[in-house]
């Protein structure tokens, strides 16, 4: 595959942000034919609390598995800023589901119908992608959430970590209910009419530090909901690489991807 980074003006955001990008290449039989007119479907690949756009190529084997297949990766950063539009930060929210993938597609051959955008994310990109792809179902396919770190879970625990969190939501304790919600945006989603992405997320058993939260979750869709597309996955591990490694190449399968040749 091709992988570059860019960086670029963000008018959502009012400021320049990098991205980085994995672009599908056909090498088979020496010199290929061009297909100037060929759109691939787009992965977007939400980093964690604390890593930035870069995350996923440094520490993942996510290159090595999409090269296998015809996927446009598109890798972006928000800081710390949990994929949220928050009063005391950026529109972050906006700014993924609205506007990067336009520019995606104007920047590269990348098609913005609804079977082909998908959504994955580690950690606080778990959250992001289950915020991002229940709020806006019409525009994508398919979420698979690795470990998500809902916000309400760190409600008490008070360091610098949660401290940022806090701030960003304008009060952690103050998130159900709202739009940011996951349970609340299960139960919108599970009663809208038209189309719903498939959602799959999974989460280590020994991961202290989100699996309260993530069982909260899983327990509330089984229990809570009728129409949704909806698998979980767990085994034993942490809330590190080595249990979301695996599970990526179990995504582009579930995402049924076409393959290279």
């Amino acid at each position: 595959m091709a992988y570059l980074t860019m960086s670029m003006f963000s008018d959502v955001l009012q400021m320049d942000t990098d991205v980085s990008v994995l672009l599908p290449e056909n090498r088979k039989g020496g010199i290929d034919p061009l297909y100037p007119d060929k759109k691939y479907p787009v992965l977007y690949c939400l980093h964690g609390h604390g890593d930035d756009h870069t995350a996923w190529i440094r520490k993942s084997n996510i290159e090595i598995i999409a090269r296998e297949y015809q996927v446009i990766v598109v890798m972006p950063t928000v800081q710390r800023g949990y994929y949220i539009d928050s009063e005391n930060g950026y529109q972050y929210y906006t700014y993924i589901s609205k506007e990067l993938p336009i520019k995606i597609a104007n920047f590269f051959p990348a098609s913005l119908k609804r079977e082909d955008q998908y959504l994955m994310g580690n950690s606080m990109g778990g959250y992001g992608a289950l915020r991002v792809g229940m709020g806006n179902p019409e525009n994508y396919k398919a979420i698979y959430a690795l470990s998500p770190a809902l916000p309400q879970s760190f409600s008490g625990i008070q360091n610098e970590f949660t401290r940022g969190i806090d701030l960003l939501f304008q009060g952690i304790d103050r998130i159900d209910g709202t739009e940011n919600d996951l349970l609340k945006l299960t139960l919108d989603l599970d009663k809208y009419d038209g189309n719903k992405p498939e959602i799959h997320a999974c989460c280590a058993t020994e991961d202290l530090l989100v699996w309260d939260g993530y069982e909260r979750l899983d327990k509330y869709i089984k229990e809570n909901t009728k129409n949704l597309n909806y698998s979980s996955y767990t085994e034993k591990g942490g809330h590190d690489w080595g249990f979301w490694n695996p599970q990526i190449a179990k995504a582009f399968e579930v995402f049924g991807f076409e393959k290279r040749y």
